[in-house]
């Protein structure tokens, strides 16, 4: 028998979610539509379906225009991406998200070029009309704001989602009357990188400009690269300097020369470009290698004997192939290089810096009350090193352990009262300010937990599915088969149709909530009691005609069947699941009182678990069974299946959440952890610490640390004040007794990093270098801790900093395969002593010109540098913490300036239908639109990448009364003991295309 087909469904309402997908041109490109309407029962059509029909073919033109005119439009953004918007433009382009306005306006106006307008054939002589949103004057910025409000942009994971809303198709007959005009939100899906390009310019741009003090804090930026790079430099040679060099002839006159500062700032923009894009630069290593080499001569020749392991003359007349290049005097002098073929081997910064290091040799006592302060901060945020001396220097000095000298010393960041400072004390002022600043740093390199963390801890629940007495069923079968009755001849007649319905005829569902504990002290039970019965009747209707009399329906029979769904299981909740303490029990763990004390009043313990359970599980909480059975009439009319109902009541077997609740006054349980409680058990443990003794050179030999030693001794304290195994009155009971748990855990975190780090480089397992570089600067405490104790923070990681990783990909798995970027820098060596012109770096232009404007004549300076040194010889003494000795501290304020010509990234696919590659541009231009009637549109300007940053750098040595040998302190002596004492380099604030090269000397004092 035949079966009558239904007519047509369109697009827009078929429930199946058809896909088109295509691969076009630059980028691959992996595109979806998905419009779902709701079915609704109709007892008549309102439409004729032939329209609606045109309609949908009207729309799918539409769409395959729009994805195409996505595609040539963010082909030309990420060309000429907006950075700056014109003034004209402000009300149409935001400053904050020009990037994403100018996508969506260009999409706009290659839309409406390819679609407004456009009127198609669709059968039968009826045409389908496309009006898009209506932009009267494209040179308006009212009707262009206006237009673009219908242009919604979505990107995730590499998939860009375009949506134009209000899309007019309107429908004529053959004889151009009009029959229907249908508004349509249009959505197209593209895979596409351009997102994600100009997300990590953008990231690169700031990485650039992050200052030292925000890199430090997330160890994340250029000014974290800098300093992992410059602060062992300078430390290496003021090492070498004070302990080594003749008192008479000290063996450096700067440590921050800028030529030294120019190489390091290269070396971390690479670097830069590898943390920011996976890769860098394939030309950086080759244009690194001649600076980099006249740098490790220079600090050789004036430090350390290399002449042994390297011949210098030799490796620059590899690097430079020019016969008049002959020796490594004639290579620095003929300035950067870019070498073909192998590189030589060359001298490491490992091998200069290790060989300063080596000169360090003191002793020292390493207290432990600098690692129970760091912990201290940790758990209060804000807390400084003023604070604690305002609520323990009394009490401190009360004690045997330590005297007023030593605390004199210990919280005075300027001076102590063995010092004379009148001739540098208003000097300093800088100096103290960044020890000040930067003493609430954090140390990223462990896990801490504060205060806030543990009280989120405690009242954290835990959701899981528990007991299921009755897991998701149905215990009939669906639709029946009606039978054409015993009076017809079945061979007489034939089903015309057959229809099915589905209607949900009663909901029977109840959820019990735990809102008190009945006693039970237990930290697991069950919050949630879940009971769901949702009867649905199936009916079929079918219809017969009699063939012999080629007759219409005749004939129609109607039957029904009914079936039963139903479910019943628990929620459960486990509270503060990760706590380090082990109570046995909580008394009142869900009563909204619990024992009553003066810092909290009425303490919430962990009042309406059950209801956010609840809410966390079915997506809303309910107050009563009947809210419960009004959410699930709404969800359960289309069951067909025991899926359909797991999906209707949103059950999730694998339903494991972590739930974060509130106590009844978070503030003030914080005051009192922190300010009745913590304070105190830090003072005792201040005072009860034994520190330990340590040889300088045990430090450097040491295969254990004997920086653990330290742990024992906190253990004696901790098991004081921690008790563990015991019965807790009420959830703020607990979290109390958890923070001091966290305030010890913190003090063994901090010694065992230092201890780890430091038993790398004596066991021989740690890379130099990397040690040197990338842990280096956890926090501003190490800054002030001591030679010893910031060696050990530099010295012992495992990976080299310096050696490229190779190419990057960007994550987007469901769309695009193995994207890989290339990243090219023009100019890609930075120099801050000579400018390069388009001879040498092509992409040399004056301000706002295209990349096919000539000027043999135009210089661009890539970068600049300068110097502060802010103390001056022979710095300034004080004791840091640990105190490992006396010390002197001197500092320096480098900074930089640079530009790029032209910076690019380039994004490739290995997929065999990907054409080409999609490119990123950043580069001083203008950048216009072409408007679909043909003028062009001003949006703005595209700017090069820039930079600003710059070094606060410490260096503390030890000081001359007590170790006599060797030069005096630190400092410049280039400029001599005079500070602030200033030097720039001849492109200081000369950076960019204007570069005025009739002024080419060297900036001298005041330049900053």
């Amino acid at each position: 028998m035949r079966r009558t087909c239904p007519h047509t469904i369109s697009i827009a309402d078929d429930d199946r979610a058809r896909i088109p997908f295509a691969i076009i041109g630059v980028l691959l490109l992996v595109s979806s539509i998905m419009i779902v309407s709701t079915l609704q029962t109709r007892t008549e059509p309102r439409i004729d379906r032939s329209t609606e029909l045109a309609v949908d073919r009207g729309e799918a033109y539409a769409i395959s225009e729009l994805r195409h005119a996505t595609v040539r439009a963010t082909d030309t953004v990420v060309q000429s991406p907006v950075t700056t918007v014109d003034a004209d433009m402000d009300g149409v382009l935001d400053d904050d998200s020009a990037f994403e306005d100018q996508t969506r306006l260009t999409i706009l106006a290659e839309a409406t070029a390819a679609l407004d307008g456009r009127e198609q054939t669709v059968g039968q002589g009826r045409t389908v009309e496309v009006s898009l949103p209506d932009v009267d004057d494209w040179s308006n910025d009212d009707d262009l704001e206006s237009a673009l409000e219908s242009v919604t942009l979505k990107e995730d994971d590499g998939i860009m989602d375009v949506t134009i809303d209000g899309v007019e198709f309107t429908v004529r007959d053959a004889d151009g009357n009009l029959e229907t005009t249908v508004s349509r939100d249009i959505t197209v899906s593209v895979g596409t990188t351009m997102m994600k390009l100009h997300e990590r310019v953008e990231e690169y741009e700031a990485h650039l400009n992050k200052g030292m003090l925000d890199s430090i804090d997330d160890r994340k930026g250029y000014g974290y690269d800098l300093t992992k790079r410059l602060w062992p430099l300078v430390w290496g040679k003021a090492y070498y300097d004070r302990l080594v060099s003749d008192p008479g002839d000290r063996a450096f006159e700067n440590v921050t020369p800028n030529d030294h500062t120019e190489v390091m700032a290269n070396d971390a923009r690479l670097t830069a470009q590898q943390e920011v894009f996976g890769t860098q630069d394939d030309y950086g290593n080759r244009v690194m290698a001649g600076p980099l080499l006249c740098l490790s001569y220079d600090l050789s020749d004036s430090a350390l004997d290399l002449g042994e392991t390297y011949d210098f003359d030799a490796i620059a007349a590899d690097l430079h192939p020019d016969e008049n290049v002959s020796t490594v005097d004639d290579l620095c002098a003929a300035g950067a290089v870019s070498p073909d073929g192998e590189l030589p081997d060359m001298p490491t910064v490992e091998e200069i810096v290790a060989g300063m290091l080596e000169n360090v040799d003191k002793n020292g006592t390493i207290q432990g009350h600098p690692f129970a302060d760091m912990a201290m901060y940790e758990m209060e945020a804000g807390l400084g090193q003023g604070d604690l001396e305002d609520e323990m220097r009394a009490g401190l000095n009360e004690t045997e352990r330590f005297n007023e000298a030593y605390l004199e010393d210990y919280y005075d960041d300027v001076g102590n009262d063995r010092t004379d400072i009148s001739d540098v004390e208003g000097k300093i002022d800088d100096l103290s300010a960044l020890i000040d600043s930067l003493e609430g740093l954090r140390e990223d390199a462990v896990e801490i937990d504060d205060a806030n963390t543990v009280i989120d801890d405690v009242y954290t629940v835990n959701g899981e599915l528990g007991t299921v007495s009755n897991s998701p069923s149905m215990d009939g079968l669906r639709h029946p088969v009606p039978t054409l009755p015993e009076e017809y001849n079945a061979s007489n007649h034939t089903e015309a149709d057959r229809t099915y319905y589905t209607t949900n005829t009663g909901i029977d569902a109840s959820i019990d909530k735990v809102t008190e504990d009945n006693g039970d002290s237990s930290l697991g039970r069950s919050l949630v009691a879940v009971d769901i019965e949702v009867e649905m009747r199936y009916s079929t209707v079918r219809e017969w005609n009699d063939t012999t009399t080629n007759s219409s329906v005749d004939v129609w029979e109607s039957e029904s069947r009914y079936a039963n769904f139903t479910a019943s299981f628990e929620l459960d909740g486990e509270f503060a699941p990760d706590l380090e303490i082990n109570p046995t029990g909580v008394d009142h763990i869900l009563n909204h009182g619990g024992s009553t004390d003066a810092y909290v009043g009425s303490p919430t313990n962990w009042k309406d678990a059950a209801g956010e359970v609840t809410k966390e599980f079915f997506g809303q909480d309910f107050n009563s069974d009947s809210d419960f059975e009004s959410w699930l009439s709404g969800k359960v009319g289309d069951i067909e299946s025991t899926s359909d109902f797991e999906d209707a009541i949103n059950y999730d077997s694998g339903f494991d959440e972590d739930i974060q609740l509130s106590p009844r006054s978070e503030n003030t349980l914080h005051s009192h952890i922190v300010w009745n409680d913590l304070i105190e058990v830090h003072n005792e443990t201040v005072t009860e610490i034994e520190p330990i003794e340590a040889e300088v050179m045990q430090m450097l030999t040491a295969e254990s640390s004997p920086i653990r030693e330290i742990d024992e001794n906190v253990e004696e304290v901790e098991e004081k004040y921690v008790v563990d195994n015991v019965e807790f009155e009420d959830a703020p009971d607990v979290a109390k007794m958890e923070a001091r748990q966290a305030y010890f855990d913190n003090i063994y975190e901090h010694i065992d990093e230092m201890a780890s780090e430091h038993e790398k480089v004596t066991t021989g397992g740690g890379n130099l270098i990397d040690s040197l570089l990338g842990g280096f600067l956890d926090s501003v405490n190490e800054i002030i801790n001591g030679p010893m104790d910031l060696l050990d923070e530099m010295l012992g990681s495992g990976e080299d900093l310096l050696q490229d990783e190779g190419g990057a990909e960007i994550d987007t798995p469901d769309v695009l395969n193995d994207v890989h970027v290339a990243v090219d820098g023009s100019p890609t060596y930075h120099s801050s002593q000579v400018a390069v012109n388009q001879t040498e770096v092509p992409a040399v232009r004056a301000e706002g010109d295209g990349p096919l404007e000539i000027d043999d004549e135009m210089d661009f300076a890539p970068m600049g540098s300068g110097y502060e040194n802010e103390v001056g010889l022979p710095g300034f003494p004080l004791i840091p913490w640990p105190p490992l000795f006396y010390l002197q501290v001197d500092a320096w304020e480098i900074e930089l300036e640079g530009e790029y010509a032209r910076f690019e990234v380039e994004a490739t696919s290995d997929d065999p239908s990907k054409v080409g590659s999609t490119t990123y541009v950043r580069e001083d231009k203008d950048v216009t639109l072409e408007t679909p009637n043909g003028t062009d549109l001003k949006l703005g300007s595209t700017d090069p990448i820039s930079y600003e940053n710059s070094q606060s750098i410490l260096v503390v040595v030890p000081a001359p009364q007590f170790l006599p040998q060797g030069a005096p302190g630190v400092g410049d002596n280039q400029l001599g003991s005079d500070a602030p004492g200033e030097m720039c380099s001849p492109l200081w604030e000369e950076i960019g295309p204007d570069f005025d090269k009739t002024d080419p000397e060297s900036k001298k004092n005041g330049c900053l």
